[in-house]
This record gives C-alpha cells, structure tokens and sequence, in this order.
C-alpha cells in the first residue's frame, strides 16, 4: 500500500540532488588529486549527506506499509549514519582548508564515531536498496544501483591506492541510484494528483423523510 501523504516531491528532489552533489563532489576530489580532497568537493560532499535525509524521509514515506522491518530498519541506520558522517566530512572541510585537524580523530570517541557512521550509513543502504526492491513501490533499478554503488563504496576501503577510483565509480553509481529513485518519487507524486483531480464525486442524495 503506497502512503498518501505527500513528501514524494520534496524527497525526490532532494534525492537527485544527492545523487548529483555526491558524485560531482568525488569527480572534484579525484581530478584535483589532493590528499585530503578540495574545499569545494568536500562541501559538496556535507550538502549531498544533508539532502540525503531528506530523501530518505520521502523514500521511507512513499513505500509506507512496504517498508516493513527492513525499511525501517534501512530508514534509521542510513539516517543515523548520514548525520554522523556529515559531522566527519566537516572536518574534513577545515582539513582541506587546510586547518590542523590530525589529532581530532585520534581521540577515543572521534575515532569511534570516525569507524561507526559510515558503516551504519552502508548498512542502512544496504537495508533500504534491499527494501526499496522488495517493495515494488519505487523504481527497483533505483534500489539496485544504492546496493551495488555501497559495495563498490565499501570495496575501495581494500583497494589501496585504488580507493579513489573505487570511490568516483561507487559515487555514480550511488548517485545514480539516488536520481533514479527521485525521478520515481516525483512521477509517483504526480501519478497521485491526477488521480486526484480525476475523481468525480457523486452526491448522495437525501431520503425523504
């Protein structure tokens, strides 16, 4: 059953731009061939994990009842692990700037969270690309290219001297899954006002008395 309450356009357009934003910005990084990545793709990066919110949210709503455990389980990992990564790519922001930022992670609790918010928000993709295909509500090839793009993602972490080509194909094949699953969203939200406006509402009579 897909939820009638509308953030399907809202989401869908903050899921596009996720998807934009996050590979523009490993595009940057990747050409600019810097160790801690350039100001622009690193900011460009934050905006993309705030938008993903969004996106979620709207994913999470248009499947509705869909969603079962583990798009509710997809829904609070992936969003959990956007806001710790936003926080992790803020720094990054202020080390590409060139800001003395070495010793914040070493500390016990930066480190944990540097490790633990990117692992939930892979799990959490991972949960809602599966959830999203088992669902049958939103574009299934939009849910197949976040799974496959998170892979890819988590592979470069392997990869070496690889990783940041790893990390530029897990980008557009994220982000792919990102607009995919936007452009779903709108048309789902458009397929719900036309048949909204195509109602036709037949009084009902009164019984005499």
């Amino acid at each position: 059953m897909v939820s009638s309450n509308g953030f399907h356009y809202e989401g869908g357009i903050a899921s596009i731009l996720t998807g934009v934003f996050l590979f523009s910005a490993h595009l940057i990084n990747f050409l600019a061939n810097l160790e801690n990545g350039t100001i622009l793709g690193q900011s460009l990066v934050f905006i993309a994990h705030i938008a993903a919110v969004f996106s979620f949210i709207g994913i999470y709503n248009a499947q509705g009842r869909n969603n079962r455990t583990l798009g509710s389980l997809g829904m609070v990992l992936s969003t959990t692990g956007t806001i710790i990564v936003s926080a992790i790519v803020y720094v990054e922001i202020a080390r590409a700037s060139g800001a003395n930022v070495s010793s914040v992670f070493h500390e016990e609790v930066p480190n944990f969270i540097l490790n633990v918010g990117p692992l939930l928000f892979v799990i959490g993709l991972l949960c809602l690309g599966i959830s999203i295909i088992l669902g049958k509500i939103l574009s299934r090839r939009g849910g197949a290219l976040l799974i496959l793009g998170n892979i890819i993602f988590a592979l470069g972490s392997f990869a070496g001297s690889a990783e940041a080509i790893f990390s530029v194909a897990g980008s557009a094949i994220t982000g792919c899954g990102f607009i995919w699953l936007g452009l779903s969203l709108i048309k789902q939200k458009e397929a719900a006002l036309f048949v909204s406006d195509s109602e036709i509402k037949i009084p009902v009579g009164k019984n005499e008395a």
